[in-house]
Parts: C-alpha cells; structure tokens; sequence
C-alpha cells in the first residue's frame, strides 16, 4: 500500500502486559503476531510500549500496537471513532481538521485489514496521519503513523510504505531453549535503580516532552532463557515469578522482552523482536549482574 496523503486545505489505550497475562490466565488463546521489517531510516526506539519508529530525516515517527482481543465489531468502530482510545495518551489526536478517509488493504496472514487517513489539527497546522487497522482470529493491530507537517509527510512517507509493504501476521508466542545448569542457577529476578523517562502530557505540550525520574527497574531471566524487563513491577501469578507468562509480555511489549544465553563467564542479552539489542554482561558469585553501569540484585 502507498500512502499517498489527501491535500488538506489549509483551514483545515494501551495493550499493557497485565491484561494479556489476565487473559492468559483466563484461557484465552495467544494472540497471532505482527511481523515487519522497518527501513534503516527509520530509528527504533527503547521507550515502549507502543513500538516506536522516529524518522532520521524529519520530525514524523510510525508507532505499531500489537494485537489485542478484538470484537467483530471492530471494523465499524475503526470508522466511527479510529479507535483513538487504543493509541496510548502522547500520540493520541486531539482534534480533526477533516473527515478521515477510509479504505482496505491486503496484509498476508490477516482476515482484514483497513486504512484512515486524516489530518488533525494543531496550532493552525494540518498534521497528516494515517493509521491501519489489522485483524485476525479475534484480534486487531494498530500501526499508526503521522508527520509535523504535509512537508515533512512527504519526506517520511517513502521510510513509512517501506514498512508497511512488510507487514505479514503469523502465530504468536516463541521458542523456548533448553534448561541449562547455568540458566537455572541464574533464573530469577533482579531489581535495580534506573533513570526513567516520564512523559508531560497536557495542552500544548508537545510528544517527548518530559523529565527523567529515578525508578525501579527490574530484570526476570526464566530457567529456559527468556527474559523481561520493566520499571517499576513485575507482576506474576499469586506473585510467583515461575509462572509469569513470557508469551504474553512477548506480545504486549517485545521491545522489553528477550532471551539470554551463558557464554562462559559472560551472560549474553539479546532484546527486541529482531534482536535490536545486545547486552554483554559479566557474570558475578555475589548473586548481583551489572548491566549498562546499573547494579541488579537477585531477590528470588
């Protein structure tokens, strides 16, 4: 699909890990998978979620939503509200300046998959955005991209179809690795002190706006070498940290979510869904890892 954006005249909530890991535990099956490939120019960023792709070139990003158990409604309701409640607080439109523009596109693995455009209105400047809507078995997907300007569209739009050509859905869920002597002996979970970025959220206050706050974060390695990151909390069921869901966190926040390996005296982390990050941790008798100048202590 291009996205070839409408002239605009002139005048013109949050898939979070513990609601997947309650439908977990509710019996719900997993949810499929939103695979892409994003283009060089395209940076990724480590704050999530929603995956987030700022443009190298201009001020214009593409945020992606994974998939999330969705009505059969779901379609209706893209067109009546463009499900703005499922776009997390900093990204959300306040104000159209014009009727959105619907139509339909072909994604490989999907049942349906529909697509807005529109331009919201902000200090007197027409911002374009376009948002996709993807469904399968159940569930839908946001990929949602907008621009400071019609300028700067223009200058983002060919880094945003590249992705887009890309998008398939397949299965969800990953493969797990052997149980290892040395990954049973690491298995747990390890609690540090991290800088967290906190965003502002009001009128006229812009996206990335913020300051950083000192914040727990905090480390879970499972015996068969996965692994999940968060500020603040990880929760678990009846808070055993055995039976936290690795799936589900995969699903809602992949760019938190990873898998470790044991090299010698060396634990080797690799973040992302595509591998986007690579730790190289010394491995310490002390029940402690350092990772990125950050002390972690095992507490289970």
């Amino acid at each position: 699909m291009t996205l070839t954006f409408c002239q605009v005249p002139p005048s013109l909530a949050l898939v979070t890990v513990s609601a997947l890991l309650a439908a977990s535990a509710a019996g719900q099956s997993q949810p499929p998978r939103l695979r892409y490939e994003p283009p060089a120019d395209l940076l990724h960023s480590a704050l999530g979620p929603p995956e987030n792709y700022e443009s190298t070139r201009i001020n214009a990003s593409l945020q992606i939503y994974v998939f999330r158990p969705a009505g059969s409604d779901v379609g209706g309701r893209f067109r009546q509200t463009l499900l703005r409640e499922w776009i997390a607080p900093q990204y959300q439109e306040a104000q159209l300046a014009s009727p959105p523009v619907f139509g339909a596109l072909s994604v490989p693995g999907a049942e349906a998959a529909y697509s807005a455009q529109f331009a919201e209105a902000s200090f007197g400047v027409a911002r374009p955005r376009v948002r996709l809507l993807i469904v399968a078995r159940g569930a839908a997907a946001i990929v949602d991209a907008q621009a400071a300007s019609p300028q700067a569209w223009q200058v983002a739009q060919a880094s945003f179809d590249a992705l887009i050509a890309t998008l398939r859905v397949d299965e969800g869920g990953a493969t797990a690795r052997a149980v290892t002597p040395a990954s049973r002996a690491l298995a747990g979970l390890y609690v540090g002190m991290k800088q967290k970025f906190v965003s502002a959220i009001g009128p006229g206050i812009g996206a990335g706006s913020g300051g950083f706050v000192q914040a727990m974060h905090l480390y879970l390695l499972s015996e068969d070498g996965r692994v999940y990151r968060a500020y603040d909390d990880i929760r678990t069921p009846g808070g055993d940290i055995r039976r936290f869901d690795f799936d589900a966190a995969e699903q809602a926040d992949p760019v938190n979510s990873g898998h470790y390996a044991v090299q010698g005296a060396r634990l080797i982390l690799t973040m992302g869904e595509r591998g986007e990050e690579t730790m190289n941790v010394p491995l310490r008798q002390d029940g402690r890892l350092t990772i990125e100048t950050v002390e972690y202590t095992r507490q289970r």
